[in-house]
């Protein structure tokens, strides 16, 4: 801006115009009937640098905004330089860019434009935020004015994301980030994407702090893991983590969400260094758990389905949000089981006690054996060391043969007490599912072990026999201590 303008323009009845003395073109009072035409054939103002200075308006016409520029004297712009932009008021400074003086009338042509492409490219540099209206579009961007400069958008900038038509944002009033400028070509870049960035940046910092651990938002699902699903909640993301989606099991969160789906959550943490959050859907539901030692009281019966396996036991869903675990060693008193499928198989309705609940660890553990009677609380009544018995062979092994006595109670012959003679293999004397004559040996009640033999009963000894030396016990095979001392 010219500094010799001065801040109080006097009215153009009483200012004379300054003659121009490095011109050869008159200055006169602007006359009342000054006709633009003439104002096309202007003599052009020599000076080293564009003259810009600030005026005031006096007169409007259909075509030219007069204005008083004080000492410097009167002139007009072309009313198309206000085209898009309200008209001004008389009595309104703008600034100008003095260009020419018409020889007629000494009148300045004037630019309202080229002043505030000037002024803007002496004040523009990098990471500006600039304000402009989209002009058109090439193939490789949108052309933007901001106040009279053209400056470039690269396509690649229009939007956080690819836009496929730009040709919509024709016409629009756009904010970008200067990315480039040089001011001896004019050329500037505006980034709208890197302004639009700095904006999710900024509304999600306000975001964050606005935020209260336990507070309930409502937000839309914006994406969907193996391991959980995120949740905008108003230009934040937040996760929901699969343990969080409900109470019961969740083998799959597709199962519960879908993409767009609006869910009410609950704010459980928050971390304002790396801006991530901890959702919760389940949290907003009554736990189940509360109340349940009397729901489910120790030693009640229940029926539960058998929802998954593991190597340790089965689950057992009581409800939603509710499991029981129950463990191999509580499914058979007598069988070895190694995995719950030799005895359950999913999706199985069985009858079970509660055996243990422990609300603080949310567990509750149930057995299946315990619908039967123990068949060893009678064992020592029922099989007596050396009574006779019936029995079925339910499982070979190298050291011996299995043999269930009555249902849930077997015994081990152990390959020596097989036969009187020497015997190398347990298959060459009985098979699996065969009926065989068993005599008790030995019963253990406290590892609960019943160990079999068919060998016939010693003879009794008489007293004289009492008197002679016992005889060394040997080891017996498959690596049992000897006489099942186990």
């Amino acid at each position: 801006m010219n500094p010799d303008c001065p801040a109080d323009v006097p009215s153009l009845e009483t200012k004379p115009v300054p003659s121009m003395s490095d011109t050869s073109c008159s200055a006169e009072q602007v006359p009342p009937d000054a006709n633009p035409e003439t104002m096309a054939e202007a003599c052009p103002v020599p000076a080293e640098k564009p003259n810009i200075c600030d005026g005031v308006v006096v007169r409007l016409t259909a075509e030219y905004v007069f204005m008083d520029l004080g000492d410097q004297g009167q002139g007009a712009i072309p009313l198309i330089e206000f085209a898009g932009q309200p008209l001004p008021a008389e009595g309104e400074k703008i600034s100008v860019l003095i260009d020419k003086q018409d020889p007629d009338t000494g009148l300045f042509v004037l630019s309202k434009r080229q002043a505030e492409e000037m002024n803007f490219w002496d004040s523009v540099k990098l990471g500006d935020e600039l304000e402009g209206v989209v002009t058109g579009m090439n193939k490789g961007g949108l052309d933007i004015d901001i106040g009279g400069a053209r400056v470039f958008m690269p396509a690649s900038h229009v939007d956080v994301k690819r836009v496929h038509d730009i040709s919509v944002l024709i016409g629009e009033h756009v904010r970008g980030v200067v990315t480039q400028v040089d001011r001896a070509t004019r050329d500037l870049l505006l980034s709208r994407r890197k302004y639009l960035q700095k904006e999710q940046k900024r509304q999600r910092t306000e975001m964050i702090e606005s935020l209260v651990i336990g507070e309930t938002r409502s937000g839309t699902v914006s994406n969907i893991t193996e391991f959980g699903a995120f949740v905008d909640i108003g230009g934040i993301d937040g996760l929901v983590h699969v343990t969080d989606m409900s109470w019961g099991h969740v083998k799959d969160p597709k199962e519960l969400l879908q993409l767009g789906q609006t869910v009410d959550v609950k704010l459980l943490k928050i971390n304002r260094q790396t801006g991530k959050l901890s959702l919760g859907i389940k949290q907003l539901q009554p736990d189940p758990w509360e109340g349940v030692e009397q729901k489910y009281a120790e030693g009640a019966k229940l029926s539960a389905r058998i929802d998954r396996m593991t190597d340790f036991g089965a689950f057992l869903e009581l409800e939603p949000g509710i499991d029981a675990l129950l463990p191999l060693s509580e499914m058979s008193w007598s069988k070895h089981v190694n995995h719950p499928s030799q005895i359950v198989k999913i999706g199985d309705t069985i009858e079970v006690v509660v055996l243990k609940v422990d609300p603080a660890k949310k567990r509750i553990s149930v057995g299946l054996r315990q619908m039967t009677e123990n068949p060893w609380s009678t064992v020592a009544e029922n099989f007596p060391i050396n009574s006779m018995h019936k029995g079925k062979v339910a499982k070979l092994a190298e050291f011996g043969a299995f043999v269930e006595l009555v249902p849930g109670l077997e015994g081990l012959i152990h390959i020596s007490e097989l036969s009187e003679k020497r015997v190398r293999a347990v298959g060459d004397v009985v098979q699996e599912g065969q009926e065989v004559e068993v005599r008790i040996v030995r019963v253990d009640m406290e590892s609960q072990r019943i160990g079999l033999s068919m060998r016939p009963a010693p003879a009794p000894r008489s007293a004289a026999d009492g008197r002679n030396k016992p005889q060394k016990k040997r080891p017996l095979r498959g690596g049992l201590s000897s006489h099942f001392s186990w």
